[in-house]
């Protein structure tokens, strides 16, 4: 009776996902799947209604104490060189020059770099702002230091801006993607830059890659604008 009962079992826990995937809705619009977990709903799965919503101020001091690593001189340049640059310039008016440091009483100085970066539906654009510093070198405003307007960020020294938070908040918090999935799928940007891209599903045969015989594996290949590649 024990061997029955267990071969009982068995049977049942076969039968269970073929029926699934013989008569279960065949789309993706399921939010669970008998008998599998969900890899993209982390935010929602590891949510706790019981814990506690953490102050502003204990919060912010948290965030503060954490130790930021050094800058390395250049890194920001030479991670955006692959990026295509766009430079805005970032200038102060004669009129204000003259009214703030006197006619003939300031010097231009070197620019200030700030580097940010645009997010666009299937581009990216390298924001570079160069912002124009004057100091004052006669008259009562002499070593004083003026500024072109910096341009508004979300992060101080970051190169984040609100497309590219849009962006990466809309995958992760409305789609359900892994910060994994989405940064893999930024970095393929880099590589298809075309304005069209065609794809093509093949079924393919696949021998000796770890599954059951008679699985169904399948070959997307992409095409843009003279880029090949290839996902199976």
């Amino acid at each position: 009776m024990d061997k029955l009962e267990h071969d009982y079992e068995n049977l049942m826990e076969q039968i269970r996902p073929a029926n699934q995937e013989r008569f279960g809705r065949h789309t993706e619009k399921l939010t669970e799947i008998a008998g599998q977990l969900s890899f993209f709903n982390e935010a929602e799965a590891c949510y706790d209604e019981n814990a506690n919503e953490p102050a502003m101020e204990e919060a912010v001091n948290e965030a503060l104490q954490k130790p930021r690593k050094p800058k390395k001189k250049g890194q920001r340049e030479e991670d955006l060189k692959e990026f295509p640059q766009e430079i805005i310039p970032h200038d102060v008016s004669e009129d204000r020059l003259i009214s703030t440091l006197g006619e003939g009483n300031y010097k231009s100085m070197p620019d200030k770099i700030c580097w940010q970066l645009r997010f666009e539906p299937s581009k990216w654009i390298a924001e570079k702002h160069v912002i124009k510093v004057y100091v004052g070198i006669d008259g009562l405003h002499q070593d004083e230091f003026l500024r072109g307007d910096h341009p508004k960020v979300l992060f101080r020294g970051s190169i984040a801006t609100p497309s590219l938070e849009a962006a990466i908040i809309n995958a992760r918090y409305a789609n359900s993607n892994p910060l994994d999935r989405i940064s893999r799928d930024f970095q393929t940007r880099t590589q298809l830059q075309a304005h069209v891209n065609q794809c093509d599903e093949t079924p393919v045969d696949v021998i000796h890659d770890g599954r059951p015989a008679g699985s169904t594996s399948y070959m997307w290949v992409h095409l843009n604008g003279g880029i090949l590649k290839a996902y199976s």
